[in-house]
C-alpha cells in the first residue's frame, strides 16, 4: 500500500515542490482554494479500483506534565536529567497526563476548529483513532467531548467508538512520559466515560491487548526509520479496513508521529507545531 499526501488543500501543502511549513507563520488548518471545508471534502477525487481518498485529521494532544516540565527546566535538562524521572513536585508524567492548560486548550481546540470544520461539512470524522497514552485519551475528550456539548445533535449515537493503535504511540526513546500504564489501570480510569453532553466513549483495543506496556523500555532509543516503519504499520491497520464510504478519519497522537506521518505520506514537514494543534491532510492510497 502505497500512501501519498496530496498538495493544494491546506496552507501547510501548498504545492507539490514544497519542503516544509512552519506553523508559527501559517495556520496549518487554512485553506487553499477552496471557500469552506465542504467545498473541499467535495473536490477530493473520487475512489477508483485501484486508489482511495482519505480526509485526515492529525491532532497532537495538549499540554502533558512532561511538556510543561520542558517549558520549566529548559529542553537541556529535561533531555540529560528529567527525563528519565518519573515526576517532580508539581507532579507525575509517567505515560503523562494533561495539565490544566493543556485541559484549556483541547477544550478551545474542540470549539474553536473541530465544531467549526464539521458544523460546515455537516458530519463527524467517520472513524475515530487515537494513541493509548492518556494525554491522547484525554485529549479526545477534551475535545471531541466539548464538540458533542456544543452540537449535541451532531452525534447520531449514544455511544462514540474510539479505536486504539498501539502503534500510534510517540517516540520510543527511553523517556518515563512515553511508558504506557496498564491497560486495566486506563480501562478503569477511561473505558466507557460520559462528556457532558451525556455521549459515552468506548475506547476499543484490538483483541489480546497486553496488560503491560511491552513496547517501553528505559533503554531503547528508536531511530527515524524505525520508527516511520512502525508507523507505517499504524496508518496500514488504519486505513486498510476503510470502506470507500468512510472518507474522513481523526486521528488523535503525538508531536513526532505526527512528523513520521508526514514524512511516510510524503508530506512536508510541519515545523513548531504546539500541543493540541491539528494538521489536515488528504492521502491517496494506492491499493
Amino acid at each position: 500500500m502505497k500512501l501519498t499526501a496530496l498538495p493544494g488543500y491546506f496552507q501547510s501543502f501548498p504545492y507539490n515542490d514544497c519542503k516544509h511549513t512552519d506553523s508559527q507563520q501559517i495556520n496549518p488548518c487554512g485553506l487553499l482554494n477552496h471557500d469552506d471545508w465542504s467545498q473541499l471534502y467535495h473536490s477530493i477525487p473520487k475512489d477508483t479500483p485501484t486508489h482511495q481518498y482519505k480526509l485526515v485529521l492529525l491532532a497532537r494532544h495538549g499540554q502533558g506534565f512532561h511538556n510543561a516540565a520542558t517549558d520549566r527546566y529548559g529542553s537541556e535538562a529535561w533531555n540529560s536529567y528529567w527525563c528519565s524521572l518519573p515526576g517532580d513536585e508539581y507532579g507525575s508524567w509517567v505515560d503523562s497526563k494533561l495539565t490544566d492548560v493543556g485541559q484549556r486548550q483541547v477544550s478551545e481546540t474542540g470549539s474553536q476548529i473541530l465544531l467549526p470544520i464539521v458544523l460546515q461539512l455537516g458530519f463527524l470524522p467517520h472513524k475515530f483513532y487515537s494513541s493509548p497514552l492518556r494525554r491522547c485519551l484525554e485529549t479526545y475528550i477534551g475535545s471531541w467531548g466539548e464538540m458533542f456539548s456544543v452540537k449535541p445533535d451532531m452525534v447520531e449515537e449514544s455511544e462514540t467508538q474510539i479505536d486504539i493503535i498501539e502503534e500510534l504511540r510517540e517516540l520510543l526513546n527511553g523517556y518515563t512520559c512515553n511508558n504506557r500504564v496498564s491497560h486495566s489501570e486506563a480501562i478503569k480510569e477511561y473505558q466507557n466515560c460520559k462528556t457532558q453532553s451525556g455521549v459515552q466513549l468506548h475506547w476499543r483495543y484490538k483483541e489480546g491487548y497486553p496488560e503491560l506496556d511491552s513496547m517501553w523500555t528505559p533503554i531503547l532509543r528508536e531511530s527515524e526509520t524505525m520508527m516511520d516503519q512502525r508507523i507505517s504499520v499504524a496508518l496500514d491497520n488504519i486505513l486498510t479496513p476503510l470502506t470507500s464510504d468512510e472518507r474522513f478519519v481523526s486521528v488523535t497522537c503525538h508531536a513526532y508521529v505526527i512528523e513520521s506521518i508526514l514524512r511516510v505520506t510524503k508530506h512536508p514537514s510541519v515545523d513548531n507545531l504546539g500541543t493540541a494543534k491539528i494538521v489536515p491532510l488528504v492521502i491517496e492510497i494506492e491499493k
